[in-house]
């Protein structure tokens, strides 16, 4: 056993020995494994592309980073991070009808055809500095390579990775950042496209030109021989001695062929629940292949494990594909059903179909411009039909900006919010329902335009957001966030108070740019409704901002036994509540008037901001999981907006007194 542990150690040992200590770069491919692969027989690619094949493979449950999801989710946040898109346009010979792949369908290509996937450009990269460095000819500033052509400097690559990530986060290029993220997502799909080379391989033939003739007879035997076959063979050979005692050089290829053709690829995917239902964490083929090996797999796991290459030897056999399919999907989601995790697979595949949030993003934008024009025609029959109009295809956006958090709900059990992408979704709904009760108050178009341009902004920043975090936006929750109360409570309630701080001072920018365009009697009228708007929200959000702050303190003294640590995130919510309070004091006071009123919700909504996303980018503090790399530059650009705002209420507040002056005079 002691040996046995040995080999399996030297496995690893293998892997990490190429890659960067402190990168995160996946082991490099072997030349001898992808030619291996690509010299089988492979399968039309209408085998695999065709519509009830792809739909059974969107259904298959895997598991990753602790959660169970569709197969079709896992392909969707793959594609994006290494594409900046969940689908990809195609222009390739072997693929003459198709022009564009759902991510699903390239997964699958991947999988059965690598020899074309690897053709496509798929990976973005940012700054063509970063390919140049490698060797590879850039093309525009920001475009997309291929595998074959990033493969050209793999061995550069590698080098320029290792050196890069000894240098501090911080303290990277933009460049440098290019070359690392690069190299992460090179090596990881490399992996992903050989996930079926063990399937394709010839293990006979590959065998027999490691091992001596005898060994290589006792090892492969008289029949066609798979991997399971193998693995089942080699076990008991390790265990015994008599691989180490055919010398190292032969029994170091016998491993850099497992682990080149199988434990890498296989890490790839968790798509094995075990039959251990106490057991949370599913398998990969790496893992079921080390656990035959060791003679401890169970019959049901390796059946599981040992379908994904009959599903490969069916796809040469065109007719009987959809069966094989069908049958190890079905196997698989058994077991899942088994181990009560197959409730949510297809709602989610159906929430990712339906896309609500663009839906909502697309009658966001329309209710807005239909708003708008209204606004140019007031107390006409013209802006009556386009505030109804506009109310239509607001409640539209709405209804889906509402029903998708719903679903994400139902699919996750727990409350709306936990990351900073839903964050950006709620509190769009919550501006968006407010606007409309606004506008349901006044009547006057301004609601309805203010509830459009936020609920479209916040639908594409949500948008970006998910694409520039290239991750799944349902992941496993952090420790302190699994206490389904305080989620319900403390984070919905405070970010309602975000969102009524937020539209305050987008009310107020509204107010900048009439005042700058309209004057008379009626424009002064209007100014005076947009001032009692302003106050009114600024009033509400603060209620929710400090309901959710007191909240907070007592969710913390719960959790880290303490109200109050001066932690970055609380610092911002107590800056919100303290700025609400100075703007409610200084209006009842009689400090401020409708300009002041004005220039302070300016500032609360850029506090706001720094509250919401600018504390997370600090790395520190209990809340630091929220950072997100790449929002510096919006940020800034979101606090100068603000800033320019604040500014002309400055210029404003300077033109009346001026006036004030002359007239004293």
């Amino acid at each position: 056993m002691k040996n046995f542990l040995f080999v399996i150690a030297l496995m690893t040992g293998l892997l990490n020995a190429q890659q960067p200590e402190t990168t995160p770069v996946a082991a490099p491919v072997a030349a001898a494994a992808s030619s291996t692969g690509e010299a089988a027989a492979l399968p039309a690619p209408k085998v695999f592309l065709d519509s009830e094949v792809v739909a059974l493979f969107q259904s298959l449950p895997v598991q990753e980073g602790g959660r169970v999801k569709p197969l079709d989710t896992y392909a969707r946040f793959l594609l994006l991070r290494l594409h900046g898109k969940q689908s990809m346009k195609v222009d390739h010979p072997k693929l003459p009808d198709v022009k564009k792949l759902k991510a699903i369908e390239w997964l699958l290509l991947s999988w059965f055809r690598p020899d074309i996937a690897r053709d496509l450009p798929l990976f973005v990269v940012d700054n063509s500095q970063a390919v140049g460095e490698i060797n590879v000819d850039p093309k525009d500033l920001r475009d997309r390579y291929s595998w074959n052509e990033i493969v050209k400097g793999k061995e550069e690559l590698i080098k320029r990775a290792q050196s890069y990530s000894e240098i501090e986060s911080a303290d990277r290029t933009g460049v440098q950042r290019n070359v690392i993220d690069l190299a992460r997502n090179f090596f990881d799909y490399d992996a992903v496209s050989d996930f079926m080379t063990a399937a394709r391989t010839d293990w006979k033939k590959e065998v027999a030109a490691i091992l001596p003739a005898d060994a290589a007879r006792e090892l492969t035997g008289e029949v066609d021989l798979t991997v399971w076959d193998l693995a089942t063979r080699l076990g008991p050979m390790i265990r015994d001695q008599r691989l180490q005692a055919m010398g190292q050089d032969v029994a170091g290829k016998i491993l850099e062929l497992f682990i080149n053709t199988t434990l890498r690829p296989g890490k790839t995917l968790a798509f094995i629940p075990p039959e251990d239902v106490e057991n949370d964490t599913w398998m990969t083929v790496e893992q079921t292949i080390t656990a035959l090996m060791q003679g401890s797999l169970s019959e049901g796991d390796l059946r599981l494990s040992s379908g994904k290459d009959a599903v490969y030897a069916a796809s040469l056999k065109p007719e009987g594909f959809k069966t094989a399919v069908k049958t190890f999907v079905d196997d698989v989601r058994a077991q899942a059903e088994k181990r009560d995790e197959l409730k949510h697979i297809d709602r989610e595949v159906s929430y990712h179909k339906k896309d609500y949030f663009t839906n909502a993003l697309v009658w966001y934008l329309l209710g807005f411009l239909v708003g708008l024009a209204g606004l140019v025609a007031p107390n006409t029959g013209w802006a009556k039909w386009a505030a109804r109009i506009s109310w239509v295809t607001l409640i539209l956006a709405v209804g889906y900006n509402v029903w998708g958090i719903t679903v994400r709900c139902i699919i996750n059990e727990r409350p709306p919010i936990a990351t900073l992408y839903e964050t950006i979704l709620f509190i769009t709904g919550s501006m968006a329902i407010v606007g409309l009760f606004i506008e349901r108050v006044t009547k006057q178009g301004i609601g309805l335009v203010v509830a459009g341009f936020l609920g479209a902004l916040g639908m594409f920043l949500s948008n970006r957001f998910m694409a520039l975090d290239g991750q799944d936006t349902m992941p496993t929750l952090e420790a302190v966030l699994i206490t389904n109360f305080w989620l319900a409570t403390h984070v919905t309630i405070i970010n309602i108070g975000y969102a009524g701080a937020m539209l305050g001072s987008v009310v107020s920018m509204v107010y900048v740019i009439y005042r700058f365009l309209a004057k008379g009697e009626k424009a002064v009228e209007f100014r005076r409704l947009l001032t009692r708007i302003t106050y009114g929200i600024v009033c509400f959000g603060l209620l929710f901002a400090l309901v959710g702050t007191v909240l907070g303190g007592i969710w913390a003294n719960d959790s880290w036994g303490r109200f109050w640590g001066w932690d970055p995130k609380e610092n911002g919510a107590l800056m919100i509540v303290l700025m609400g309070l100075i703007i409610l004091h200084a209006r009842m006071g009689g400090y401020i008037r409708e300009i002041g009123l004005h220039a302070l919700s300016l500032i609360l909504g850029a506090i706001t901001l720094f509250s919401w996303f600018g504390v997370n980018q600090l790395s520190i503090g209990l809340h630091s999981y929220g950072f997100t790399a790449g929002i510096t530059m919006a940020l800034n650009t979101g606090y100068s907006i603000k800033g320019l705002f604040a500014l002309a209420c400055l210029w404003f507040w300077w033109q009346e007194r001026s006036a004030k002056k002359a007239r004293a005079a």
